[in-house]
């Protein structure tokens, strides 16, 4: 292992949620060919929950985190979450980063509260504490030269996850990560160092 790797902690989808979530995701992206938006897609085999980013870690720094997760991940019970729809950071009509949201539901509320505990745990190690409320979305693309376009603004208002347009999938969170990130020539290689299950 190198001495430090890029690590973050997240909760990993699973084969099916994915399998059913990849024909609405391949919906946007041939929105944004018909608009000849350019934009990075993440790997769906790598696609996750972020819950808290760490940035570079020691190999020194990794034993305090595998320590302190499996009781933080046990104080929690497992719970659902369902994907219902499309937005965008900084929003639809300048959009940088694509992503699928959650319904603000009970499962919404649990895995803020799961991110909340989790980065009170890795402020106390030393990790900067968040500044922003948590919000849970799945990362899907990065548009590489970000331009005003009226058939994905269109698109993304009319799929927005505050629309309730009807849900993608729903997903049963039973686990948390310790993930690395790895460049590779398709984008990042994401992989669970280790895993912990919810209560």
């Amino acid at each position: 292992m190198p001495s430090a790797i890029r690590a973050f902690i997240a909760v990993p989808l699973t084969p099916d949620t994915i399998e059913r979530l990849k024909p609405p995701v391949e919906e946007l992206r041939a929105v944004c060919r018909t608009a000849k938006i350019e934009a990075s897609w993440s790997r769906p085999e790598g696609w996750h929950l972020t819950l808290k980013f760490l940035g570079p870690v020691a190999a020194n720094q990794l034993p305090p985190l595998l320590d302190t997760l499996p009781a933080c991940a046990a104080r929690h019970a497992a719970f659902a979450l369902q994907f219902n729809g499309f937005g965008a950071f900084p929003d639809a009509r300048r959009p940088r980063v694509l992503w699928v949201g959650v319904e603000a539901d009970e499962g919404a509320r649990a895995i803020e509260s799961l991110a909340r505990e989790i980065d009170a745990m890795t402020a106390a190690l030393g990790y900067p504490a968040e500044e922003r409320p948590y919000a849970a979305h799945l990362t899907v693309g990065r548009i590489r030269v970000p331009r005003s376009s009226q058939e994905l603004t269109s698109w993304l208002e009319g799929h927005g996850s505050d629309r309730g347009t009807g849900r993608l999938a729903s997903f049963k969170v039973e686990q948390v990560a310790l993930m690395r990130s790895d460049p590779g020539p398709g984008g990042s290689v994401y992989t669970p160092v280790a895993v912990f299950p919810l209560a």
